[in-house]
């Protein structure tokens, strides 16, 4: 079963010659490091016994030449370790986003922002040390030891069973250490991802805390997480300083030299002052490795907490997601139908929609009106396939929405939303959203059909203006027309203005209408508004309460029949008297309608 660490190990697989060159070398450097402390040894045991310059000078240059090819060997290793390190973060960040991407809004309305954003940052970034050099100096570490097994049972075999009893008890130690700070690092990845989404909700609702002066409010809610944070920290920070395997190293330390130096002065097993030099200068290697190795161990186990953290969103399932269909719609007959279909968001919450019969005729213009909650939006979120009915079926020109591509059907679709949402580019970009290869002329009649095609040549640098992020830059009527213009550019089947005019002047109002009137005579157009203006122009218009269908017909037939119609407009209209009252709503079709 695939976890994080061997996600992480098949990245890095992907540059397989960087990644083998990095080991076998990191490998072939430690052992190097005994070939300089054997000469070195050799030297002063010469020396020491009356040799002159010239009896050594062979080995000195030989030691120069061995530093410069260890320094060369250090920088590559170095070097291409850092590379494959980004590469792997890169291509880990790449894939969480991809498959982010690609889930249903059903995945993504049970997540939180911050937390993802902690995830694709903070956790790629202990990764990333986590592999270079993390790995490396403990791997070297380990490979230190095997030079240690053989240099001691060179001296004596006695030395090399002590070798091997402290390096057992070294890995416990290690392996133990290693266990007791998992829950610390686990808890530290988890509170970061908190404190990462108070801080994307502060400042995404940063408008909103200055107009409710709630700055104070704010700040105890982001200090609190912080103290907590701060906290978790040092908890892992403290029990990572208590590397106690590293007293174990001490002591084989102090007992190997000792016992090397005793042997030399009893004159036992042939021990020479060579052996102990080599001996000395290893183990202090290995000591001083060994206090960069408790280090290395903490943040090896946070680089795989982290791992973890981000492949479980990889590999977490989407309650939502649907196979994509096969059939290509081209948008030649957008009718729409809907057959009984219900819908709710989440098996614990209310239906949003129920038992919904319509048919939306192509080129046909429909309003869909309604209180707040009772499905209007909902309605329009099914059309584009961001959801699919928990009952009964979408039709789209007789078949199944099921049945169609993601890609064929969608780009025939464009939407205006109440809550518009606008990139940090240019105007030119952003009403080029859905057809990036627009050329300016079709931006500028698009804009124009929009009424905003004179706001954005007041703008400093026109249609190159940069509109900031989410459209700040921009009134609400402003961002609203670009949004328009935006749909209009796709030129689609079916148009869906879901309150689409509602940050619209009455007057900017009135000259959209007449300058697209014409187009909506040939798309199949899905409006949800409560603008009479809009409603009474409408061949149809759909009454909703509370998920339920409670009128559907006409304008002029609704406003004589239907009590819920009528309750929508008569505080500021003059209705005509109603022609008859039943009990139960009346519900007709689009054919009796007309």
């Amino acid at each position: 079963m695939m976890n994080g660490r061997r996600w992480v190990a098949k990245l890095a697989f992907n540059y397989p010659i960087a990644t083998t060159y990095v080991i076998i070398f990191s490998l072939i450097e430690v052992l190097l490091f005994i070939l300089p402390l054997s000469i070195t040894a050799d030297v002063i045991e010469a020396v020491l016994n009356g040799a002159v310059i010239s009896d050594i000078r062979g080995k000195l240059f030989f030691l120069l030449g061995l530093a410069v090819f260890q320094a060369l060997l250090f920088f590559t290793i170095s070097f291409l370790n850092e590379v494959v390190a980004h590469r792997i973060t890169t291509d880990m960040t790449q894939e969480l986003f991809e498959s982010l991407q690609y889930r249903s809004l059903t995945y993504h309305d049970g997540k939180d922002v911050g937390e993802i954003m902690a995830r694709a940052t903070g956790d790629t970034r202990t990764v990333n040390i986590a592999l270079s050099p993390a790995v490396r100096i403990v791997l070297e570490v380990f490979v230190l030891w095997i030079v240690i097994f053989i240099l001691t049972g060179m001296v004596h075999w006695i030395l090399l069973i002590w070798s091997i009893v402290i390096f057992v008890v070294f890995v416990l130690a290690t392996i133990r250490y290693s266990l007791k700070l998992v829950p610390y690092t686990v808890d530290l990845r988890e509170n970061f991802g908190e404190l990462s989404e108070i801080t994307n909700t502060c400042f995404t609702g940063v408008r909103e805390i200055k107009s409710f002066v709630s700055q104070p409010w704010a700040k105890r809610r982001y200090v609190k997480k912080v103290e907590k944070y701060r906290n978790i920290e040092l908890a892992t920070g403290k029990k990572g300083a208590w590397f106690y395997p590293i007293l174990v190293v001490t002591f084989f330390a102090g007992t190997i030299i000792v016992s090397s130096i005793y042997f030399l002065y009893q004159g036992l097993f042939n021990v020479s002052f060579g052996d102990v030099i080599r001996l000395a200068s290893l183990i202090s290697l290995l000591t001083n490795m060994s206090e960069e190795l408790g280090w290395s161990m903490e943040y090896l186990i946070r680089g795989n907490t982290s791992a973890d953290r981000i492949y479980a969103i990889i590999d977490e399932s989407d309650p939502g997601i649907h196979s994509d269909g096969e059939v290509h719609f081209n948008g030649k007959n957008a009718t729409i139908e809907f057959k009984n279909v219900s819908f709710r968001y989440n098996d614990d919450l209310p239906w949003a929609l129920k038992n919904i019969k319509i048919r939306v005729n192509h080129n046909q213009t429909v309003a869909i009106v309604g209180s707040p909650g009772s499905g209007k939006s909902t309605i329009t979120k099914l059309i584009q396939r961001l959801y699919y009915p928990t009952k009964g079926d979408i039709l789209i020109d007789g078949k199944p929405i099921q049945s169609y591509s993601n890609k064929s059907l969608r780009s025939h679709i464009a939407t205006v939303e109440q809550d518009i949402f606008l990139f940090n580019t240019t105007v030119k970009e952003n009403i080029r959203f859905g057809k990036p290869d627009a050329s300016e002329e079709e931006v500028i009649d698009a804009a124009k059909l929009a009424q905003a095609h004179d706001y954005i040549l007041a703008l400093p640098l026109g249609y190159e203006n940069l509109i900031g992020e989410g459209g700040v830059r921009l009134s609400g009527g402003q961002a609203q027309r670009l949004s328009i213009a935006r749909a209009l550019l796709v030129n689609p089947s079916v148009l869906i203005m879901d309150d689409g005019a509602s940050a619209l002047d009455a007057h900017t109002e009135i000259e959209i209408q007449a300058a697209i009137s014409e187009i909506l005579k040939t798309h199949t157009t899905i409006i949800t508004t409560h603008r009479l203006s809009i409603i009474s122009k409408a061949d149809v218009v759909i009454i909703l309460e509370k998920g339920e269908i409670v009128g559907l017909g006409s304008h002029e037939y609704l406003v004589r029949t239907n009590h819920f119609y009528r309750r929508l407009f008569e505080r500021h209209y003059q209705l005509p008297p109603m022609e008859g009252k039943s009990e139960a709503p009346l519900i007709i079709s689009p054919e009796e309608s007309e």
